[in-house]
């Protein structure tokens, strides 16, 4: 990663993208579904707000539905990881169904959370002993239906080191205490699952983009979401050919 974009790359960027919206609001194409997965404090939810706004004001139809794992899930589940994320992975996959047949015929939809980052979570139950081999087995694989997962055109995968998570965390709170997913054990044992559905899936998914946020990798969101922003008309492109 280099630095973050000047005035006259992010003049060009937007000027790329009003020059192909035509093109892409006359193709009968289904959304191109980004899914952004990701440890907590990795930067997620301001980059998906970044890219939202960038392709509102460039006319763009865009969906980016709340996330279903911090606002939508029944507070209930919380106490039950596996309840609680199942809960969260069907959202996901029922945002994805409503947006394919939707007739607002949206250009992107911007997922924070869905079919990728279910995996990695699924996986850290499997490994606390949470979940049964045969019970991972049988959720990996219906998440994996070609009917949902082959429309994630693009996962933004951000992690960061359980030490810039917990500052990130921390930096405006005045008492500091751990919680039961904000703490350095469960965030690093999380970020290796990651690493884990990475190396497992990472190529039945149509591309992934993995980036580092934590602070010893002196990324800057801006230059993230510039990044994530440039692949998605990349892709919008090719989809148009």
């Amino acid at each position: 990663m280099g630095e973050s974009p000047t005035e006259e790359e992010a003049f060009d960027l937007r000027k790329r993208a009003e020059e192909l919206r035509p093109q892409v609001e006359a193709s009968s194409k289904e959304p191109l579904f980004v899914e952004f997965a990701g440890s907590p404090k990795s930067g997620k939810s301001t980059c998906i707000e970044v890219v939202r706004h960038f392709f509102r004001r460039t006319g763009y139809r865009i969906l980016a539905p709340t996330e279903g794992a911090s606002k939508r899930t029944p507070f209930y589940l919380r106490d039950d990881l596996v309840s609680f994320n199942a809960w969260s992975a069907c959202y996901a996959i029922s945002n994805v169904l409503e947006a394919m047949h939707h007739s607002d015929r949206y250009a992107v939809a911007l997922l924070d959370r869905g079919i990728f980052d279910a995996l990695a979570w699924f996986e850290l139950l499997h490994a606390d002993r949470q979940l049964s081999d045969s019970d991972q087995q049988s959720i990996n694989s219906f998440l994996m239906l070609d009917k949902w997962r082959a429309q994630i055109g693009l996962v933004v995968l951000l992690t960061a080191d359980a030490d810039t998570s917990m500052k990130r965390e921390n930096v405006d709170k005045l008492i500091f205490e751990a919680g039961r997913a904000m703490n350095p054990d469960f965030l690093g044992r999380l970020r290796e699952a990651y690493g884990v559905i990475e190396n497992r899936y990472a190529s039945t998914f149509p591309k992934v983009e993995v980036i580092d946020t934590s602070d010893k990798a002196q990324v800057r969101l801006k230059e993230v979401s510039y990044r994530v922003t440039s692949v998605i008309l990349d892709l919008l492109e090719e989809r148009l050919k």
